[in-house]
């Protein structure tokens, strides 16, 4: 995402908002590479980050006039496609059907916190510690994953981990 026009992609969604379809059909094609990229490398099912990537957008389309701010398109887009592998990753475990994934309980230095506190936290800071915590992925799959260098998801990861902790201690 980071090639993307961010005034571009905000005037889409300007044009979105008030119902052209054809600008939300751009928005789509600026961003599906890299949400379906997000989505497979997360569930490691191309059937099932199809899935994900339908949904999202599907999400994104129904609710786009409810977002706030324009410029905030690409980050809550980005949630909605983590919440969707979750939700779908939740419901191939047998015994995560009955339960939100958000209340699943993650181990970050020792301490346990709720996905929902993780989710609290700035986006890009909790996509890595779910990556990382949750699904167990190294640094460097985080990075290839979030198109990022491994020094900069080092430091999201620290930093997000340091935020958990004072909201621990709070």
């Amino acid at each position: 995402m980071a090639d993307l026009d961010h005034q571009y992609i905000a005037t889409l969604v300007d044009f979105s908002r008030r119902g052209d379809s054809d600008a939300f059909a751009e928005l789509y094609m600026a961003t599906c590479q890299e949400q379906y990229h997000f989505a497979y490398g997360y569930l490691k099912e191309e059937k099932t980050a199809r899935d994900a990537l339908r949904d999202t957008y599907i999400f994104a389309l129904k609710n786009i006039s409810a977002l706030a701010d324009v410029n905030l398109f690409l980050p809550w887009l980005g949630q909605i496609m983590l919440r969707t592998c979750l939700n779908l990753q939740a419901a191939r475990e047998p015994s995560a059907k009955t339960r939100n994934p958000e209340d699943t309980a993650v181990q970050i230095e020792g301490q346990d916190f709720i996905l929902r506190q993780i989710l609290s936290l700035p986006f890009t800071e909790s996509q890595v510690l779910i990556l990382k915590y949750y699904s167990k992925l190294k640094i460097r799959e985080i990075a290839r994953l979030m198109n990022m260098k491994s020094s900069q998801v080092k430091h999201y990861a620290d930093s997000g981990s340091k935020k958990l902790l004072q909201l621990s201690r709070s």
